[in-house]
C-alpha cells in the first residue's frame, strides 16, 4: 500500500525541480510544473523560449499594420538602437582614433540611423524589416526573445474597462458626465436589431452564464495581444477557449463558465499562459460585468460584444483572401522563425464565422433590452 502511494506521489511531481508537487501541465511539451518559476527554468528553456518568440513574432506577423503600429515598432527598435549605442565605450580623445576607423565602417550600416533606414519599410513585411537591421541588432532582438524581455520595450496595454467612476454622497451637477470622457476609450457600441424582433421566446436562464463563457474568453484575448488584435488570429483563439461560440455548449452558473475557459487554455495548443495571467482575466470579467458605473453596469459588456461582432465581421471578409498573399514565408526572417505566421491555426469556416456574429447580435440585443423596460 505504501509502495503505491510513493509511486502515486511520485508521479505527481514536479517534473522541472524533482522537489515540489505538480499544479499545472505545459501544454506545449505536456511536462507537469509547480510553479512559473520552474516553467521559466533552464530544463524548460527549450520549451518555453519558443512562447516568448511568438509573442514579438505575432506583432511582427500582424496581416495589416496602420500608421499608429508602424509609428510604435519604429520607436521600439530606435529605443533599441540607442540603448545599444549609450552602451559603447566613449573614446574622450578623438585626435587618438585610428585614421583606418573611418574606412572601415564606412561600408557598415550600423552608422546610419536606424530610424533612416527603416522609414520607408513596409513593416506589413517581417522580412524587409529583419534585412534592414544590422547583425549586431538582430542578435540583440534574439537575446530578447530567449531572456524573455520584451515586455521591457512593450508598453504594457490599459483595458478600457478597468475605469470605475468613484461613488460620492454628494454629486455636482458637473461631475454626472465625469464617466463620459474614459468612456471614449471603449469599442463603439454597434446598432443591432430589437430582441423583440429577433425571438418571440423568453430567453433561457442560461443566457447570462453563457455570456459570461464569452466575456472571459474575450478578456483574455484582448490582454494576450496586448490591445493590438488581429481578426483572424483572435477569431481563432476565441473559439478555441470559448466552448458557446464553438460548440454551442450552455452553463448552469457563471463560475463554471469562467473556469471553462480557464481549462480551455491550459489546454490548447496555441497559448501560453500561466495561474496569475488566469485570474486577472477572472477579475477582468468581473469589472466588465460591473461596467463604468452603477446607472450604467452595461455598457462594458455591450462594447466587448460590439467588439466581438467586429472581430469577427473582420475575420469574414478576410477569409476570403489567399492564405498565400496574406503570408510571405520566403524571407529570410520567416526560415528564421518559421512560427510567426498563421498557417499553424486552423482553417475557419464560414459558415460557423457568420453563425457566431449572429449570436453575438442576439446577445447584444438582449442586453439593450434592458434599456428599453427602463423607458
Amino acid at each position: 500500500m505504501s509502495t503505491e502511494t510513493s509511486k502515486s506521489k511520485a508521479d505527481r511531481l514536479c517534473g522541472l525541480c524533482d522537489e515540489n508537487l505538480s499544479k499545472y501541465c505545459c501544454p506545449r511539451c505536456e511536462v507537469f510544473y509547480c510553479s512559473l518559476d520552474c516553467y521559466k527554468s533552464e530544463r524548460h528553456a527549450a520549451c518555453s523560449e519558443n512562447f516568448y518568440r511568438e509573442c514579438v513574432n505575432e506583432e511582427l506577423a500582424s496581416y495589416q499594420v496602420d500608421d499608429d503600429s508602424k509609428k510604435k515598432m519604429i520607436d521600439i527598435l530606435k529605443r533599441m538602437h540607442t540603448e545599444n549605442v549609450d552602451d559603447d565605450v566613449e573614446i574622450e580623445d578623438p585626435e587618438n582614433i585610428p585614421e583606418n576607423v573611418e574606412s572601415i565602417d564606412s561600408d557598415d550600416d550600423s552608422d546610419v540611423d536606424l530610424h533612416t533606414r527603416i522609414k520607408d519599410l513596409n513593416l506589413d513585411d517581417p522580412n524587409v524589416l529583419w534585412n534592414a537591421l544590422t547583425e549586431d541588432e538582430r542578435n540583440e532582438f534574439e537575446a530578447m526573445l530567449s531572456g524573455g524581455d520584451v515586455g521591457t520595450i512593450i508598453p504594457q496595454w490599459e483595458p478600457w474597462w478597468t475605469y470605475r467612476k468613484e461613488k460620492k454622497l454628494l454629486e455636482e451637477i458637473k461631475e454626472t458626465n465625469a464617466e463620459n470622457g474614459p468612456l471614449t476609450l471603449c469599442p463603439d457600441i454597434k446598432s443591432v436589431p430589437m430582441f423583440s424582433s429577433l425571438t418571440s421566446k423568453k430567453p433561457s436562464e442560461a443566457i447570462r452564464f453563457n455570456m459570461a463563457n464569452v466575456l472571459a474568453s474575450y478578456a483574455f484575448t484582448a490582454r494576450y495581444f496586448n490591445g493590438e488584435i488581429e481578426a483572424l488570429e483572435a477569431a481563432s483563439y476565441l473559439l478555441d477557449i470559448s466552448t458557446n461560440l464553438n460548440s454551442n455548449a450552455n452553463f448552469e452558473d457563471a463560475d463554471t463558465a469562467v473556469e471553462s475557459v480557464v481549462q480551455r487554455c491550459l489546454q490548447s495548443e496555441y497559448i501560453q499562459t500561466d495561474k496569475d495571467s488566469l485570474d486577472v482575466m477572472k477579475n477582468d470579467v468581473y469589472l466588465i460585468l460591473q461596467g463604468p458605473s452603477d446607472g450604467n453596469n452595461l455598457h462594458y459588456s455591450k462594447a466587448a460584444f460590439s467588439h466581438l461582432i467586429q472581430i469577427f465581421s473582420d475575420t469574414k471578409s478576410k477569409c476570403n483572401k489567399s492564405k498565400s498573399k496574406m503570408n510571405k514565408n520566403n524571407g529570410e526572417f520567416c526560415k528564421k522563425f518559421p512560427e510567426h505566421s498563421n498557417t499553424h491555426l486552423p482553417e475557419l469556416d464560414i459558415s460557423k464565422i457568420k453563425k457566431v456574429i449572429k449570436k453575438l447580435e442576439y446577445y447584444l440585443s438582449f442586453l439593450n433590452s434592458f434599456d428599453n423596460k427602463d423607458n
